[in-house]
Parts: C-alpha cells; sequence; structure tokens
C-alpha cells in the first residue's frame, strides 16, 4: 500500500509521456510487493489486516491498475487525458480498493470505500472535451454521496448497539442473543445498502450505463473490475453466517432483482457499453450468491467468478480503447461492422470476452458459472440458481448481437490503427487468462485455496 500512495505522488512530477508506465510499473511493484512472505511475528494492525487473503486482493486490484494505465496511452496521446494525473488518480484509487479488501474494521472500511470512490469521482469526468463525461461524473457523485451518508449512519448504528468498531467483534456482539439486536440490524442493512450503491446492484444501479458510457474506456474497465470486485471481497470475507441469516431474505431479494432488470434492461440496447453496464448487474447479482453460500466454498467460488469476470470485462473495454481515435471509441453495434474482416484477432478477443460473460465453454466464465451455480445448489438455493441459469440463457442473446455485428459487411474500407505494445501485452494477458480459465482452472483454484486459511 505505500507503494501505492508514494508512488500516486510521484507521478505527478514526471513527463507525461512517461507517467502511465510509471504509473504501471508502480501497481506491478506493489502486486510484486504483495507476494512477498509476511515476516514472522509480524503484528496485525486494528485497520488493514495483512494475512494471505487480503494481499491476494491487493495483487489483483495492482494489476488492474497497471492494466488501465497501459490502455490510457492512446487518449493521453490525444490530449484528451492528462497522464501524470491519470497515473496518479489511477494508483490512488487502486489504494482504496486494497485498504478496502483488507479492511478489519468499519474505520477503514468506510476510509477505503471513500478513497476508491475519490478517485472515480475525478477519473470518469477527466474527458473534458466528452460531452458525456460530465454528466457522467455527476451522475455517480450524487449516487456516491447517498452511499458514503448511507455507510457512514449504518457505521453509527452499529457502534451504538455494539460498542466497537472491530468487524469481527461488531458482528459478534451484534448476534448476541436469540436474535439480532434492533439497533445493529438497521445499521447493517444500511452498510449493507451503500454496498448495494457501489455494487450497482438493482434497484440501486441507475447510474451504472451512464457512468459506463461517459467514463472513457480504461476508466471503465477499473470500475467494472476493480471497483466493485473490491467491494465484494469485503463482503465474501467479512459476513458469516451467522450474520447472513438475518440478512438473508435482502440478500435473496437483491440478487433476484438484479438478474431480472439487468437481463431484461440489456435486450433493447444498441450501444455496447451500456449493454455491458447492464449485464454487469446481472453479474453482481451472480455473486450475491457467493455471499450467501459463505464460508470458505463461497469465498472461493465468489474469487474464482471475480477473476474470470474481471479478464473478460477488461478485456472487452480494453478492445474499445485499442479501438479507440482522438478518444472516440466505437461504443454502438453498428460501429463494429466488419471488424473481423478489418481486424480479425481483435475481433476474436472482443467475440472471446462476450461468450466468457455469456457463459459458453471453453471460456472461464463457463467454469465459474458452473462451480458457482453448483456450490449454490449444493447450499439450498435453488430458486435463485433456477433463475441465474434463466437469466444466462437471456444474455446470450444481447451478447450474441455484437458478435454477428462484427461479421456483417461494412462500408468503412481500409485498416485500423495498430494496436501499441503495451495495449497487445494488456489485451494478450487477459485473453490468456480467459482461455486457462475454462481450458485449466487449476492454477486458479490453488492460488486462491492457498489465500484461504
Amino acid at each position: 500500500m505505500l507503494v501505492l500512495f508514494l508512488g500516486s505522488v510521484a507521478a505527478l512530477f514526471l513527463p507525461a509521456r512517461r507517467s502511465l508506465v510509471f504509473g504501471a510499473c508502480c501497481a506491478l511493484l506493489a502486486a510484486a510487493t504483495a507476494c512477498w512472505p509476511e515476516p514472522p511475528g509480524a503484528a496485525e494492525t486494528p485497520l488493514i489486516a495483512t494475512h494471505l487473503f487480503a494481499r491476494g486482493c491487493t495483487i489483483l486490484w495492482s494489476l488492474f491498475g497497471a492494466s488501465a494505465c497501459l490502455l490510457a496511452g492512446r487518449y493521453r496521446r490525444g490530449s484528451r487525458l492528462p497522464g501524470p494525473e491519470f497515473a496518479a488518480l489511477t494508483l490512488f484509487t487502486v489504494l482504496g480498493m486494497a485498504i478496502l479488501s483488507a479492511a478489519t474494521s468499519l474505520v477503514s472500511l468506510f476510509l477505503g470505500l471513500e478513497t476508491m470512490t475519490l478517485g472515480f469521482y475525478i477519473l470518469i469526468a477527466f474527458d473534458r472535451q466528452n460531452p458525456t463525461g460530465a454528466e457522467a461524473g455527476l451522475k455517480y457523485l450524487l449516487p456516491g454521496l447517498v452511499a458514503s451518508a448511507l455507510l457512514a449512519f449504518g457505521t453509527a448504528l452499529v457502534f451504538t448497539a455494539t460498542g466497537t468498531f472491530a468487524l469481527p467483534d461488531a458482528v459478534t456482539l451484534s448476534m448476541a442473543g436469540a436474535s439480532m439486536h434492533g439497533i445493529a440490524l438497521l445499521g447493517w442493512t444500511l452498510i449493507l445498502c451503500a454496498v448495494a450503491f457501489k455494487a450497482s446492484l438493482a434497484p440501486f444501479h441507475l447510474w451504472t450505463p451512464d457512468v459506463y458510457q461517459g467514463a472513457p474506456a480504461p476508466v471503465t474497465a477499473l470500475l467494472a473490475s476493480g471497483s466493485k470486485g473490491a467491494v465484494f471481497a469485503v463482503l465474501l470475507s467479512s459476513a458469516p453466517i451467522a450474520l447472513l441469516l438475518p440478512m438473508r431474505p435482502l440478500l435473496t431479494g437483491l440478487a433476484a432483482l438484479s438478474m431480472i432488470v439487468g437481463s431484461f434492461a440489456a435486450l433493447p440496447q444498441t450501444n455496447l457499453k451500456r449493454m455491458l453496464a447492464y449485464s454487469s448487474i446481472v453479474h453482481m447479482g451472480y455473486l450475491v450468491l457467493a455471499v450467501l453460500v459463505g464460508g470458505d466454498s463461497g469465498l472461493k467460488t465468489g474469487l474464482f467468478y471475480l477473476i474470470s469476470y474481471a479478464a473478460a470485462t477488461l478485456a472487452a473495454f480494453g478492445l474499445l480503447a485499442s479501438l479507440s481515435e482522438d478518444g472516440e471509441e466505437p461504443q454502438q453495434y453498428a460501429a463494429l461492422e466488419g471488424l473481423a474482416r478489418r481486424s480479425p484477432w481483435r475481433a476474436a478477443i472482443l467475440g472471446g470476452a462476450l461468450l466468457s460473460l455469456a457463459g459458453f465453454p471453453p471460456m472461464a466464465g463457463f467454469m465459474a458459472k458452473m462451480v458457482l451455480f453448483t456450490s449454490s445448489l449444493s447450499a439450498g438455493f435453488r430458486e435463485l440458481v433456477i433463475l441465474a441459469l434463466l437469466s444466462s440463457l437471456v444474455s446470450c442473446y444481447y451478447y450474441m448481437r455484437p458478435i454477428l455485428a462484427m461479421f456483417r459487411r461494412s462500408p468503412i474500407q481500409g485498416c485500423l490503427l495498430p494496436p501499441s505494445l503495451t495495449e497487445g501485452v494488456v489485451l494478450g494477458l487477459w485473453s490468456i487468462i480467459m482461455l486457462t480459465g475454462g481450458f485449466y482452472p487449476e492454477p486458479i483454484f490453488l492460488w486462491i485455496a492457498s489465500l484461504v486459511p
């Protein structure tokens, strides 16, 4: 975390042409330091955990941040994104994600969430030449303020009921007695609603499509993968089954509503980023299943699903970033027509990402859904699994529409601008993870198992 903080400060003093690469290197260095074994006798801090799961999450968020920096080169060359400020804010946002996923206190939970969100407030509206950027920033700001207020009020109520900010102690004291204390139950409900805002679970999802559409593609990639991943990481690691029992009706309702609303809202879309925004709501509903399962099983299956979803999402938005010219992104399906002929490998990456999100074998998304749905079925959530299967069936339609558009004949002729080396590295990395996660997922499962005590 110290590497991320110092890197975010140092990036401001670098030339624009070097700042994005420096930001990516700092993020990779943070990931490397998180791989170091914990020194013997290291003490747990009262706010931040240093166990393997927290450091594993830091590795993931750092990789996501490095990808965002490397994908922003086209925007910087078009003078639409000031490089030093973008790299500094990206590292600062990744720092918030790392704090959030390692939080052991309600105080650090609040600080991590607000640190992450503060960076996104600026990054989403960073492209001042984009007429929809300011609107997207405002639409993320207002729900973010509501979520911050809910989180603050919920924290205050939980502290009133338990007398502690420590997450494990607060959960234990909340469950003291035959049923959860009324004040504590209200506090945890408000905290869950705040988390639902950040994760764009229905009915707290209204900001999502406009923000996805208006933000630059590298920012959207980090928002869709890292911010939601960090939110669910703290849910998966900090919500024991004892706490989930009183909250199960609310979580079940959020999951079901997210699957239904996201699926039907994605069907009529003709804008790729808006379609991916609505489909992300569905995937967040799937991840609530992992939270409901709880325990080591829910943690492992949820983290594997997060990795497979993030790989496909980063590949899809990274592909859009590589197709952009002077900051203009081909968002409409019509703009993708003829892509299979003009750039076959780019069409293959985008098609693979969409097929993985839909859950087609042999992509990682298929394996992730199979593992998650099987675990949920074994835990007794039969109705939610049936609904998840139906929503996956519906998703085949809206994921196939842009794929078919890429194979249509287009009046636009000529070749596209070649991708840069950094774009090729990012797209290649996440494409490999998408494929290996479906063909040979054992290394990912083994790594996840090493993070779970």
